[in-house]
């Protein structure tokens, strides 16, 4: 479709009211709650604005890169980045000392005269912007930067204007905070090839960093440590968003092939698989990693016994060993590196065409209460490959590292503080194991849209921990942090910027708990295998792509079969909020006069379930569309009994933040 059929998707007139949203409640009757011919032309309640996607979308569809119905279009392109890096720790010092080799394929159709490089170090550099306090460590030290073998010299800087920066005129390179941009000597043609060679240090920020760091330089977790290609989409195009901290990241996908160098004894693990086993470990080390995928125990590679009597691996003539890990179709690169480390290892079935995958567990046996973490990880990588779509890399691994980190995801590992344990250190791998599908698989703008990622992995990880458990499903109602900052009048809008927050807990909830609490709504809304279908086909759809916001939009609206922009704008634009009541209920003799009231900004469906003095129930729903116009509707509502009581939302799939008033009882006598 093009623009206009776009266009006409979202902008269906609010005078169409009868949209009908299916539930999953048992007995649910549908019922015929639209206000009376000419009530609600004159609406006082925003009820059906459209959303409006950037002209920058609209320009998508046009061109035939994206589709009406959010897909990609036919003519969909995106940049292809690999990259061959060496690089070496010095433990001591935390020194990072490297040197890699980027290949862009430009398969764009455009013209491509500057190349944008993301120095994420940087954020850690005197004076460089940032949205949190930090180390100072100096940042990322540039040495040789060259393209197609040439070197390039480095001119001053210039300023930015908005959150474009003018690149260089002439070839060269200019470093503003956590960006670099390269002028080529020849601009990059659609179809073309081109080399960009980039040598740099740094030392690893300890206590008071952020997402990586090390633990008493015993074990280092290493991310956002290597000059990144920045992408360049059909939607906004050249991507040139500084690292302010808060937000995370926005990567193209290619292949990587890393060596790293460590003394020896010390283990590695990362994106991608060890490709030199032999070179770096014992024989039965290698033989107990090989056959690794196809358990379902858990093994020891590197035992305790191993590391205390100094065979965690091969002796090195020099003191110093080179791991080699290589990866394909991958969006970043990651590894941690430990010279305390043990190494445990299981299998896990994720029903992908390359058979079973190795699950990985490295952490330092004083904290032995990270041993399960493995167990942990073999669940979450079997539990999503059901629920979103098998997991397509060969291995995944859960790291334990400083505090610092917390818990923070790439392809293939995740970071994790050594304080997680028992039920908090399921909750937070199997948090960080649902991203290797958000944004890892499916490829989101974080820092832009935060919920694409941490929202739908919030999601994920309720019903994930709730099978692990056999528990059921965490209610969107019971959500305290939500509450708290309704309470506080510190909400952020979930399509709010990451960076540029006015309350960072209020977007913290906006990117994580409230659109993980909205989607539980919606699959109740749409229904639960009509949500999960679509679920799926999105994750699929746009395996190894970058969706946006609208795009995920459409397809939910196309599978709900309705018009959805009521729920998208108040709920994901705005910060409403939900209050039904029930106002009145006058029984009579096979009907009930029920009086609803919406006392808040949100709209939702009203759901109640109809209870009866024989013990029986039954739900009745009235759509959205009954608050245009009103915020008190009343209507004829069909009992099939003696009417004993009323509750609005008696399951809590709604987020309504005063319970108080969702019930009637009949008075008794």
């Amino acid at each position: 479709m093009g623009r206009r059929n776009m266009v006409g998707v979202w902008s269906r007139s609010i005078i169409a009211l009868a949209i009908v949203v299916a539930t999953t409640a048992p007995n649910a009757v549908a019922q015929d709650a639209n206000p009376a011919d000419g009530e609600g032309l004159v609406v006082d309640y925003p009820v059906f604005n459209p959303v409006q996607p950037p002209s920058g979308y609209v320009a998508a569809l046009d061109q035939g890169t994206r589709r009406a119905d959010g897909r990609p279009g036919a003519d969909y392109w995106q940049q292809w980045v690999d990259y061959d890096i060496d690089v070496k720790i010095e433990p001591e010092s935390a020194l990072v000392t490297a040197s890699e080799t980027i290949t862009i394929r430009n398969d764009t159709p455009h013209e491509r005269p500057v190349i944008v490089l993301h120095l994420y170090q940087n954020v850690f550099a005197e004076g460089s912007p940032r949205g949190r306090s930090t180390t100072i460590t100096g940042g990322m030290t540039l040495g040789r930067v060259a393209v197609g073998g040439v070197d390039l010299e480095e001119l001053p800087p210039r300023r930015f204007f908005g959150q474009q920066q003018r690149g260089p005129q002439e070839p060269g390179f200019r470093v503003n905070g956590t960006l670099a941009v390269i002028s080529l000597p020849e601009p990059l043609a659609p179809g073309g090839l081109v080399e960009l060679d980039v040598d740099w240090s740094f030392v690893v920020a300890g206590s008071g960093g952020f997402r990586m760091g090390h633990l008493n330089n015993e074990i280092f977790q290493l991310a956002q440590w290597y000059p990144q290609v920045a992408v360049f989409d059909d939607v906004f195009g050249q991507d040139q968003s500084p690292y302010l901290g808060s937000g995370e990241f926005y990567t193209d996908y290619g292949d990587f092939t890393v060596n790293v160098t460590v003394p020896e004894g010390w283990l590695v693990v990362g994106t991608g698989m060890l490709t030199n086993p032999g070179d770096v470990l014992h024989p039965e080390a290698v033989q107990t990693l090989a056959s690794a995928p196809a358990l379902d125990t858990v093994v020891k590679v590197v035992s305790v016994e191993d590391r205390e009597a100094g065979n965690a691996t091969l002796p090195s003539a020099d003191g110093w060993h080179t791991w080699t890990l290589e990866a394909e179709m991958v969006r970043d690169f990651a590894f941690a590196a430990g010279g305390t480390y043990v190494w445990h290892v299981t299998g896990a079935e994720t029903g992908h065409e390359q058979g079973r995958v190795l699950i990985q567990n490295v952490f330092d046996p004083r904290m032995d209460h990270w041993a399960p973490a493995t167990e942990y990880a073999k669940h979450a990588i079997e539990f999503f490959s059901d629920l979103i779509l098998p997991y397509p890399y060969p291995q995944a691994t859960a790291a334990m590292g400083p505090p610092e980190v917390s818990g923070m995801e790439y392809p293939m590992i995740t970071f994790i503080t050594h304080q997680a344990a028992d039920r908090g250190l399921n909750g937070v791998v199997t948090h960080e194991l649902s991203h290797f599908w958000m944004p890892m698989i499916v490829g989101t703008k974080e820092m832009a849209y935060p919920w694409m990622d941490e929202g739908l992995t919030t999601y994920n990880t309720s019903l994930a921990m709730a099978d692990y458990y056999e528990t059921p499903v965490t209610r969107p109602g019971d959500d305290r942090g939500y509450q708290m900052v309704v309470q506080m009048e510190m909400q952020e809008p979930i399509m709010g910027h990451a960076d540029y927050a006015e309350h960072m807990f209020g977007q913290n909830v906006s990117a994580y708990s409230k659109p993980g609490m909205m989607l539980h709504t919606l699959r109740h809304m749409v229904g639960q295998e009509k949500f999960d279908a679509f679920y799926k086909d999105y994750a699929a759809t746009w395996a190894f792509k970058h969706p946006m916001p609208w795009d995920f939009f459409a397809m939910m609206s196309e599978t709900a079969g309705a018009d959805l922009d009521w729920f998208w704008q108040p709920w994901f634009f705005g910060t409403a909020t939900l209050d039904q009541a029930v106002d009145q209920v006058v029984p009579g003799s096979g009907s009930a006069e029920v009086t609803v009231s919406n006392l808040s900004s949100g709209v939702m469906p009203v759901e109640m379930t109809l209870e009866y003095a024989d013990g029986s129930s039954e739900t009745v729903v009235w759509p959205p569309s009954v608050w245009a116009g009103t915020r008190t509707k009343t209507a004829t509502v069909p009992t099939s009994g003696d009417l004993t009581k009323i509750t609005i939302d008696a399951d809590g799939n709604y987020p309504d933040l005063d319970r108080t008033n969702n019930e009637w009882e009949a008075v008794e006598g």
